[in-house]
């Protein structure tokens, strides 16, 4: 998600949508890992994570679907304990994170979202739509992410990774009314 956008805008746009959207389903679309390596012993392993998200919905149709992309990189910063541990470190160059990999999981996310409309409402638009997308949706479908990336990780060996709370940007003060 781009680090410019306005949040308070596009929670107003978004209001609409999240005040009348259910989520009807939640799928795993596409899943891909690659473990590259073993960690050395006593290793410590940063991690990062990057996220898009994206919007369908076909002309007059009472629902939509949101689809969210992940991808973790986990890679070895160094040494620390007898055993690896992962900690959050983003101080890695790319040239010697992509040299110190040690997995990469790339997966999405589907929600299948109805729109209980009332009798008077206006038809959402698409711009509504991408705003939930960026704003609440995003929040929908991003504990279905976490509990994977740490099942997906534990199951690779490594020490289960627990991301953080999704945190979107926002402007440091609000709009004056």
């Amino acid at each position: 998600m781009p680090d410019d956008i306005d949040m308070f805008a596009t929670q107003r746009a978004a209001s609409r949508v999240a005040a009348r959207a259910e989520i009807r389903d939640v799928r795993l679309f596409r899943a891909s890992v690659e473990l590259d390596r073993f960690p050395s012993t006593g290793s410590r392993l940063g991690w990062s994570l990057d996220t898009d998200v994206a919007v369908e919905r076909e002309e007059g149709d009472d629902a939509f679907i949101l689809r969210s992309k992940y991808l973790v990189r986990v890679v070895e910063t160094g040494h620390g304990t007898a055993e690896p541990e992962l900690v959050v470190d983003d101080s890695q160059e790319d040239s010697d994170a992509d040299e110190n990999q040690i997995v990469e999981l790339s997966f999405e996310f589907a929600a299948l979202f109805g729109l209980e409309m009332r009798q008077g409402d206006e038809p959402v638009d698409d711009s509504e739509l991408q705003a939930y997308a960026f704003s609440t949706g995003q929040f929908a479908l991003y504990p279905f992410a976490r509990e994977y990336i740490y099942d997906v990780t534990g199951r690779l060996g490594l020490p289960p990774l627990t991301v953080g709370v999704l945190q979107l940007p926002v402007h440091p003060e609000p709009p004056s009314a």
